[in-house]
């Protein structure tokens, strides 16, 4: 609907001034589960039609009846009238449905709202439309969306356009307080997880997502876990209240094999709440890897934002980047940002890598936009729509990283230069691994940013790059270490120059599995190392020289574009060769 404009996340919030509990043979039902909001409008003061569709013999609702309902109101100030109904068909209006009642704006919040229903509707098994209708004073993004799609989550109408189903944007933040119904109970799916790794003799916990299908909040699971096919004995964890619908990443504990390798396991979730899981899709599947010797590093978070002048919404995200940094500085701290002046047109800051990075996009591109780590959350792209910045950061966060990383940087006139060592904990990557630095800078003064009132800044810009997609790293016994220098261009602001490192694959052919392994930061000209801390290289693992020779074996002063044989030579006199096609 092309009259709707969104605002990705408006506030998140789980309070209601006046929360009805639901009794023994009650419970709270809804499409919207309990995930962060946004809201939508059409950039006018009108009426909106909004409700959900329930099909004939739903198995919560069917057998139910509907006492009251849970409303979001986003600005309640800004409510002049709202009624809610319940109909067979879309109504025309609220008044037109089949049942309607009024609510008092005045004992609105700016919260969940629980409304009463003065008569309780009878549902049996019929299909209908839930919804409420509400008058806006004032232009804002007043219809409340959350999550993912969910089929038959949302429609919506104004005075300005006739009814459309919208439920790709999510669900509308809507939710009914059934009673008297059958409810399915103890169900408990499970996905696919992984893959992990741990090291001999060692557990290590995965973290696998839930779903609570059943009536009653999870707050435990036993499990058992198959492998060359033996199963071990049923295991019981508590986890924390997983209600109706929702799902939650539970850490389930996989002991290290005897031997290194990988090997497939099955989890099986056998029992919900010490009751037997009645889920038909009870069972998942992952690979754990054991690992001789595996070494772990705290890991940092590489945020890659897509923004241009051009970006009406981009000054929003920004700030919305901005407050998640100050609100929560203990995650800020292990974060890196850069922005890449693309996605939605260009402007004068985009250097080439920003347009070359759009690559990530899945179908077609636009601002702002994120990726953190080039993780891709829906196994197609790493890239993702503003907001949830602290759920991002966090779900990273809680993956350990294979690699550290140290870096000194130093000027020398216009140069800087750059000098990183590495280590991993294993060789976690089905591509060589790659060092990429990014030169940025914060401070730049915009010439035209759309959608800004006042003066606005711009922050973490890319400036410049060592190579697009890294360069490939040499190890030698799991250390590395790479030097390279920048020209710093006159007009850039030395003090505001940050130099980013990060580690990670690339795979041409596959945009998912360009994954970050780890990232740090410095100040430009600091020569303190990073958090993420490596064993220093020993001298006799420094590199002594690198030599490139053609395939005649003649050796190549300045290599171009091409094959090459690479030849790299250590203190300790070990020469190590290989084929490298330089691009």
């Amino acid at each position: 609907m092309k009259k709707l404009l969104l605002l990705a996340v408006v506030l998140m919030t789980t309070v209601c001034a006046k929360a009805l509990e639901p009794t023994d043979t009650q419970m709270w039902w809804g499409y919207y589960t309990g995930e962060e909001i946004g809201g939508v409008g059409t950039g006018a003061a009108e009426t909106f039609n909004c409700a959900i569709f329930i099909p004939e013999n739903h198995e919560f609702v069917g057998s139910s009846s509907i006492k009251a309902m849970r409303i979001f109101a986003i600005t309640a100030s800004n409510i002049s009238m709202m009624k809610v109904w319940i109909s067979k068909t879309l109504p025309s209006s609220a008044d037109a449905a089949d049942y309607v009642q009024s609510v008092d704006v005045a004992s609105l919040s700016d919260e969940f709202n629980d409304i009463e229903l003065t008569t309780p509707f009878e549902v049996n098994n019929q299909a209908i439309y839930v919804g409420y209708s509400f008058t806006i004073k004032d232009v804002e993004y007043c219809i409340p969306f959350g999550g993912d799609y969910v089929e038959n989550s949302a429609y919506v109408s104004s005075t300005s356009f006739d009814w459309e189903k919208i439920d790709y944007l999510g669900s509308l933040v809507l939710q009914l307080l059934l009673d008297g119904g059958t409810y399915p109970n103890n169900l408990a799916t499970v996905e696919n997880f992984g893959p992990a790794v741990v090291g001999l003799g060692q557990t290590v916990d995965v973290p696998v997502k839930i779903t609570n299908s059943g009536k009653d909040p999870i707050t435990s699971i036993s499990f058992t876990i198959t492998s060359n096919g033996v199963t071990t004995r049923e295991n019981t964890i508590d986890t924390e209240a997983i209600p109706y619908a929702a799902t939650a990443k539970v850490k389930i504990p996989f002991e290290a094999d005897e031997t290194e390798g990988t090997v497939t396991k099955t989890l099986t979730i056998t029992k919900v709440n010490g009751n037997d899981n009645t889920a038909t899709n009870n069972t998942a599947t992952g690979d754990v890897t054991t690992v001789a010797d595996l070494t772990t590093w705290p890991r940092n978070v590489l945020i890659e934002e897509f923004t241009t002048e051009k970006c009406v919404y981009c000054p929003d995200a920004a700030a919305g980047l901005h407050e998640f940094m100050i609100t929560y500085p203990d995650l800020a701290q292990r974060t890196a940002v850069a922005c890449h002046h693309a996605g939605y047109y260009t402007d004068w800051l985009t250097i080439d890598a920003d347009n070359d990075y759009t690559w990530f996009y899945d179908d077609g591109t636009y601002a702002p936009a994120f990726m953190y780590d080039r993780f891709a959350w829906d196994d197609v792209t790493p890239v993702v729509s503003r907001g949830y910045y602290k759920e991002y950061v966090e779900a990273r966060l809680d993956e350990p990283s294979y690699v550290g990383i140290d870096m000194r940087t130093a000027f020398d006139g216009d140069d800087l230069n750059i000098s990183i060592n590495c280590q991993r904990g294993w060789n976690f990557c089905d591509t060589p691994a790659r060092i990429t630095l990014f030169l940025t800078e914060d401070n730049i003064d915009a010439i035209n940013q759309s959608g800004a009132s006042g003066k606005y800044v711009h922050q973490h810009v890319l400036r410049a790059v060592n190579e697009t997609w890294g360069s490939v790293l040499d190890w030698y016994e799991n250390f590395a270490s790479y030097t390279y220098t920048f020209k710093i261009d006159p007009s850039w602001k030395t003090e505001d120059l940050k130099v980013l490192a990060f580690v990670s694959s690339y795979d041409s052919n596959d945009p998912t599995n360009c994954v970050v392994e780890n990232v740090t930061s410095v100040v430009a000209g600091e020569t303190s190392v990073s958090v993420t801390s490596v064993k220093p290289l020993g001298a006799d693992l420094q590199v002594a020289k690198t030599v490139y020779y053609d395939l005649t074996g003649r050796e190549v002063t300045n290599p171009s574009n091409g094959l090459f044989i690479k030849a790299v030579t250590y203190q300790n006199g070990q020469t190590i060769t290989k084929k490298v096609i330089l691009k």
